[in-house]
């Protein structure tokens, strides 16, 4: 054999060599975004089961970020810790009996998207609303973006109107009259 065959050989042999070290290394790295990316599905499930519709606002220590940004405030709450502990007081004294069935959770990096429905009897006020004893069932779409383990943004999509017209509520067009149902 000749020494460019022999050479030709040998740089081959280096080359797959690190081309399967690269692999095993690429297999880690996606070991760990999957590792990575489930707890922050775990987490975020044990925040919309426990605090959102459980009612426990300790909750917010542990998974919510000091700087965390609410971007669905609802009248009334600020849009940080503060507003979300107020909130989550609020709607379990509204719907003690709130539960959240999750029929989709996918996570992509530091983001974990929900598609659930809530369900709940309205036995409490809720900002201002009285108690009608009616039951509601919604469907939400969620985002939360998750940084150092912690939630640091949350934007929300759901049908208010139809919640409220489930628990026998009007809404209030501007200028406070009763808004118009066609």
């Amino acid at each position: 054999m000749s020494g460019r065959r022999i050479l030709g050989a040998l740089a081959l042999i280096a080359l797959l060599h690190a081309g399967c070290q690269s692999a095993s290394q690429n297999g880690n790295t996606n070991a760990t975004a999957n590792a990575a990316q489930e707890t922050n599905k775990d987490k975020v499930r044990q925040f919309m089961e426990g605090a959102i519709a459980g009612g426990d606002t300790t909750l917010v220590d542990s998974l919510i970020a000091p700087n965390f940004v609410e971007h669905q405030v609802f009248p009334g709450m600020s849009p940080d810790r503060n507003g979300l502990v107020a909130f989550i007081k609020q709607w379990h004294a509204a719907f003690p009996n709130a539960k959240i069935e999750i029929h989709e959770m996918i996570a992509d990096s530091n983001e974990v998207w929900v598609h659930s429905t809530m369900t709940g009897t309205m036995t409490g006020p809720l900002m201002g609303m009285k108690p009608t004893g009616k039951v509601f069932s919604n469907e939400n779409f969620d985002l939360v973006k998750i940084e150092n383990g912690q939630a640091v943004e949350h934007w929300g999509a759901s049908d208010t109107g139809a919640m409220m017209m489930q628990l026998g509520l009007t809404m209030t067009a501007p200028g406070g009259k009763p808004a118009q149902h066609k």
